[in-house]
């Protein structure tokens, strides 16, 4: 018989170890928190333009109108009562026309030719392509914002100045207030489909009874008509301005004889 060898295996150390999990152990007292990334908030920028408030406004001015390649140029009264009626006089000798805004309509006298021309801001906003209403028209006379600033408009500031911005229905505005006294410098408008655009610039700026007004104001729109851009551009300069208590007067009314155009 063959003698078998004896060989004696140590399988502890022969057999492939497997790779264990580590076991990590956490001291408490070292433990820190992942720290949480929070979103910046961003400061809301408060602005109150400076409004003139007013019951009465009697002015005197100077203007300049161009629309459809025809210029004009004539000294014009204006009573304003706050909200309500806008009365306008052309005085050049005689007097030589007369007008009245209201929330609903504008009527204008042709003393001249004794006629007369009666419209709807509807109309008014169809022949020039642009949103027309009264209270623009009366922003635009004494410097106020056309649209009253509201909680839902953004507000940055720039330059020395700051910019709310509108949205109105489909037309976007930009009104840009300046720091140092709070009034309203320019506005932009313009809608969505780019045809339609407005321009104001206020300059000139004269303090009576603790309001702000501007002297000068121009005033641009382009309208997009028929493949057409129509331009109207009304200048106006302020020689005289009074705010009063009582009524400088409005007296209008359609002479009989005019015929309507």
């Amino acid at each position: 018989m063959h003698k078998k060898d004896i060989v004696s295996v140590d399988t502890l150390s022969s057999q492939p170890m497997k790779a264990e999990k580590p076991i990590l152990v956490t001291d408490e007292r070292t433990k820190a928190e992942t720290p949480k990334v929070e979103t910046p908030v961003v400061a809301k920028i408060d602005v109150k333009p400076a409004e003139i408030d007013f019951k009465y406004l009697n002015i005197k001015s100077k203007v300049n109108f161009s629309a459809g390649g025809e210029e004009q140029s004539f000294p014009v009264n204006i009573h304003i009562k706050k909200d309500s009626i806008i009365w306008l006089s052309i005085v050049v000798g005689l007097e030589g026309g007369r007008g009245i805004i209201t929330k609903d309509s504008v009527i204008f006298l042709d003393r001249l030719h004794r006629t007369y021309y009666k419209y709807d801001f509807a109309s008014l906003s169809k022949q020039f392509n642009f949103n027309l209403n009264y209270d623009l028209v009366q922003s635009i006379l004494i410097g106020n914002m056309p649209i009253k600033k509201r909680e839902i408009d953004v507000v940055e500031k720039q330059e020395g100045n700051f910019v709310i911005k509108q949205k109105e229905g489909f037309v976007s505005i930009e009104n840009s207030i300046a720091e140092a006294n709070l009034k309203l410098q320019k506005v932009n408008a313009s809608d969505e489909t780019g045809d339609s655009k407005m321009e104001i610039d206020y300059s000139n700026f004269l303090t009576i009874t603790d309001l702000i007004f501007p002297q000068d104001i121009r005033a641009k729109i382009d309208a997009k008509k028929d493949g057409k851009v129509l331009q109207t551009s009304i200048n106006l300069q302020h020689n005289k301005i009074e705010a009063l208590d009582q009524s400088p007067g409005f007296a209008f009314s359609i002479p009989k004889s005019y015929v309507p155009k």
